[in-house]
């Protein structure tokens, strides 16, 4: 039987160092599937490795589409359309805009999670996070009407991957503690592994 303090160390480790210990029979065989590190890194290594690290220019639409077709052909599931998703869903010129559209809609459980946006995002925040600030992407989500939503969809990408996480530090978050610690963790290896249950 694994403890309830290695079910928390689980869920609060990044996906990149997770260790997995056989779980028990039972609830822990049922969600095991949630926190399964390596089926989990299959899916973030192609973004992690061919997302460029720093803008080559300022943010053009364009240029996100066609990273998204560089991505796919890295070795991400066909199942997750990411060049499609991308010619779709990025239609402004404005990285904000991109961002908070983004992040609102992978943070809103009210909407359905296909087809899988975390991929966008992560590679508008990878590209372009240093031209961007976290504040001024918060700012136009609280004019927008979306900041609950967007500060969960910027907590599941950066729990997703870790290395994002000094673009958020300074900045205030209202997510509960409960949410950031549970909640996050669970719905962003929920997001990832969703291709398997489509």
């Amino acid at each position: 039987m694994v403890s309830v303090g290695i079910m928390i160390q689980l869920l609060l480790s990044p996906i990149s160092t997770l260790a997995i210990k056989p779980p028990g029979q039972g609830l822990i065989e049922r969600v095991r599937p949630l926190w399964g590190g390596r089926e989990l890194l299959k899916h973030i290594h192609p973004i992690r490795s061919r997302s460029r690290k720093e803008a080559r220019s300022p943010f053009i639409r364009s240029d996100l589409v066609a990273a998204s077709r560089r991505i796919e052909e890295a070795g991400l599931p066909e199942s997750y359309r990411l060049f499609n998703t991308a010619r779709e869903y990025v239609v402004s010129q404005d990285c904000e805009e991109v961002i908070v559209r983004l992040a609102s809609r992978i943070g809103d459980p009210r909407i359905a999670p296909v087809p899988p946006l975390w991929p966008l995002l992560a590679m508008v925040l990878f590209e372009w996070r240093h031209d961007i600030s976290a504040y001024a992407v918060l700012e136009h989500a609280r004019a927008m009407g979306f900041e609950e939503e967007v500060e969960r969809g910027l907590a599941v990408v950066t729990y997703l991957f870790p290395e994002l996480q000094d673009w958020m530090t300074g900045v205030p978050v209202g997510i509960p503690l409960w949410e950031s610690a549970l909640a996050v963790p669970l719905s962003a290896r929920k997001l990832v592994l969703l291709e398997k249950s489509v």
